[in-house]
């Protein structure tokens, strides 16, 4: 009797494990049935893969857009990097695969917001700094220029132009004026004066003391002047620095050779060419024996200065020997600038053209021919070229 019923629950054990067993079959046969019923479903037509439509225009994008996919406009803005109806950004991202039907979300650029630029000529510089803060603008590079009829550090001109368009957050150029310019003057020769007679001197004349630089000359007093910088007979103004250069005596002198390079040892200046703007004559004696008395010439100055005399028995001119056209091309800019060519031989200086030019304009300078001579470009007064004159 035991027997049977172990044998009758071994049977229903058995038969329960096989049907599980089918019953796990048929499990996992539906799931994969429905898996591929489901990936049949949502992958028929196939896939489209989202092109990269950053930064291409509208219209390029409607050319090469996949078939399937639907461009919309999500949104315009203002964009500086992007000029307008050109793609600043996209949803969903380049590359995404997605079903054909996909809406593909654009943002789309108006290009740089712009705003009408204030008229600022004219203005103080705390009035400019106000009109640019409230017209969305910054100040750019400033220039200035002196000027007869605009006060001191008042807006002479600006660029871009008044009511012009701009970018909002660009810079605005302005040109400041300086006031009148100072009248302009002949620095007269001290070389051979002592050190703190020619102090004395450059104060009364209203210079500003610059800086000493001394070295060896046996022919000299110690601090005696040997030249300054500006070199002598050169057009100065009141307030302009003016530095020395000063005999050492036999000691060792504080001037390095760049430094030496700064000034023009000579005494006297003579004239060459035919200067636009004549420069008074300098005559420079060369006797051949002591001069017992000798007539004297007056360096012509302003007012204020005392005239500088200059011993002389039978002056000499340096006569070129003939000509040659100098070139130079005005730099970039958005305002004139005034040029001037200097020549310099060793006999002395002399400014030998000067004129207002525009930018990149083609300036032709005909200079004398005169043996170790050269030429100094100057722009608004500022040393930028020195050339050699060769024959």
């Amino acid at each position: 009797m035991t027997k049977k019923k172990s044998d009758s629950c071994l049977s229903i054990l058995f038969k329960m494990t096989i049907l599980m067993l089918i019953l796990a079959i048929v499990l996992v046969g539906g799931v994969f049935f429905a898996y591929q019923k489901l990936n049949d479903f949502f992958n028929r037509g196939g896939t489209v893969i989202v092109p990269d439509f950053r930064g291409k225009h509208i219209v390029e994008v409607e050319k090469i857009k996949p078939m399937g996919l639907e461009i919309v406009r999500r949104d315009e803005k203002y964009d500086d990097r992007h000029l307008k109806d050109y793609v600043i950004a996209q949803f969903p991202d380049p590359g995404t695969v997605v079903k054909p039907g996909k809406q593909v979300l654009l943002s789309i650029s108006l290009g740089l917001q712009k705003v009408n630029v204030p008229d600022m000529v004219g203005n103080s510089l705390r009035e400019v700094d106000l009109n640019l803060l409230n017209s969305q603008l910054v100040v750019g590079d400033r220039a200035y220029v002196f000027s007869d009829s605009v006060p001191p550090d008042r807006i002479v001109s600006q660029s871009p132009l008044p009511s012009e368009e701009y970018g909002v957050n660009k810079e605005v150029d302005l040109l400041i004026s300086l006031g009148r310019r100072p009248e302009a003057s002949r620095l007269p020769d001290l070389s051979g004066v002592t050190l703190d007679d020619a102090k004395n001197r450059l104060k009364a004349w209203g210079f500003n003391f610059g800086r000493i630089f001394s070295k060896p000359d046996s022919g000299r007093a110690k601090f005696q002047v040997i030249s300054t910088n500006p070199a002598p007979y050169s057009s100065v103004r009141k307030g302009d620095v003016v530095s020395l250069l000063v005999s050492s005596g036999s000691d060792e002198g504080t001037a390095t050779a760049e430094d030496l390079k700064r000034f023009e040892i000579y005494s006297g200046a003579a004239p060459v060419g035919r200067p636009v703007q004549p420069a008074p004559a300098i005559l420079v004696n060369v006797p051949e024996k002591p001069v017992v008395s000798a007539p004297v010439v007056s360096l012509p100055v302003t007012a204020n200065m005392p005239p500088v005399v200059v011993p002389q028995t039978q002056p000499t001119l340096v006569a070129p020997l003939s000509e040659k056209e100098m070139s130079f091309v005005m730099p970039d800019g958005f305002m004139p600038k005034e040029v001037k060519f200097i020549h310099i031989t060793p006999e002395g200086r002399q400014q030998i053209y000067a004129g207002a030019h525009k930018p990149l304009d083609l300036v032709k300078v005909k200079v004398p021919v005169v043996p170790n001579s050269k030429v100094q470009i100057y722009i608004n007064d500022v040393s930028i070229e020195e050339r050699k004159v060769e024959p």
